[in-house]
């Protein structure tokens, strides 16, 4: 359950959370020295996740070549860039925001987003790298308590483990990412693996993207005693234009559930994604 609460989320996520450029000194640079040039201009989504439902993201940028907008019916969001910090408003006043050091987020959070039963809580996230620029542990604060820790592994330039363990060792998520061998151009939240594991800002605050295009993921949590609680299977198939874009993405998400004392629960979503550009 917990890894299809984040795939719900990754639309949420897209609204109310911060989207960003490539380092924001060297944003057209990085994306012509990739023979792109290209800005994603909208994105639909049509998802099958909890009943039907679709909107549209229309994104607009500053003279830097920056999200300034992100906008979906009546709710917009507006971006502030400073040198140490994003931060996202939305139309009635919430507020998400990351902080930078050096280009790279060393955490992000906002008040009073996450609420269960009634109860609203702070969250904050902390980022760790490596010597070779990539995110290698996330923790996860609710309320300034450690909830989560997540422990990712890179090889041959793609994130290809995480494992998320709970702080009261409760729980541990063990996730496998598998790639296709085309290079990934211009990756989007939606088909970034570490958008299950950071507040997500696209382009390249979050050290380095994996190089290729992502084609599955498989879970499976398990409790303190090993025992099976979840698993989780998500493959993803895109379409691409001459230069690399994925204007079309389809992910496929099948479920398991393993509740204590009843019979095994498998449930199926899917969700189809089209996105537009414009390109120099």
């Amino acid at each position: 359950m917990q890894k299809t609460i984040k795939f719900v989320m990754v639309a949420f996520v897209a609204v109310i959370a911060i989207a960003g450029c490539k380092k924001e000194i060297n944003y057209n640079e990085q994306l012509l020295a990739k023979g792109n040039g290209c800005k994603l201009t909208s994105l639909k989504a049509d998802l099958d996740l909890l009943g039907s439902y679709s909107y549209t993201i229309n994104f607009s940028y500053d003279a830097q070549g920056r999200i300034s907008k992100a906008t979906t019916g009546a709710e917009t969001n507006t971006y502030t860039y400073t040198a140490n910090k994003i931060t996202a408003v939305d139309e009635i006043g919430n507020m998400a925001e990351i902080i930078l050091e050096n280009g790279r987020a060393v955490s992000s959070g906002s008040d009073g987003i996450i609420t269960v039963g009634g109860v609203s809580y702070d969250y904050t996230r902390k980022y760790t790298y490596n010597s070779d620029g990539y995110l290698v542990q996330v923790k996860n604060y609710l309320n300034n308590d450690l909830s989560t820790t997540d422990n990712l592994t890179y090889a041959n330039g793609n994130l290809v483990k995480a494992v998320s363990v709970s702080s009261d060792l409760h729980y541990t998520e063990t996730t496998i990412y598998s790639y296709s061998n085309d290079f990934a151009v211009n990756t989007y939240e939606i088909s970034d693996p570490l958008s299950y594991h950071v507040d997500y800002f696209p382009g390249g605050y979050f050290g380095k993207q994996s190089k290729n295009v992502l084609i599955k993921s498989v879970s499976n949590t398990v409790d303190q005693d090993g025992k099976p609680f979840s698993g989780d299977v998500i493959t993803f198939t895109s379409q691409y234009d001459a230069k690399g874009n994925a204007t079309s993405l389809n992910f496929l998400d099948i479920s398991t559930f393993y509740p204590s004392g009843g019979p095994v629960e498998t449930q199926t979503y899917s969700s189809k994604y089209t996105l537009g550009y414009t390109c120099k």
